[in-house]
């Protein structure tokens, strides 16, 4: 099955990657087969979650910006 290069968490998104979240498990899943999982820094600060990542790599909005404008596909989940 084809998998995603990468899955880039902002605003609101980044609990999914927090511990207690429905969502872990597969994220975990995902980062085995080799997904990239980048969570925005910033954003973790605000919702006050940073201790509380579970999966994923703490990431910044340069590195974010970056992964986005050299994918051949972006889909975006509102």
């Amino acid at each position: 099955n084809p998998r995603p290069a990468a899955i880039i968490l902002i605003n609101g998104g980044v609990k999914l990657a927090a511990q207690g979240a429905e969502t872990v498990p597969s994220l975990e899943v995902l980062t085995a087969a080799g997904v990239e999982i980048l969570v925005c820094g910033t954003c973790l600060d605000y919702y006050g979650l940073k201790e509380s990542l579970a999966v994923g790599t703490v990431s910044n909005m340069y590195t974010i910006t970056e992964k986005l404008l050299q994918a051949q596909r972006v889909i975006t989940v509102p």
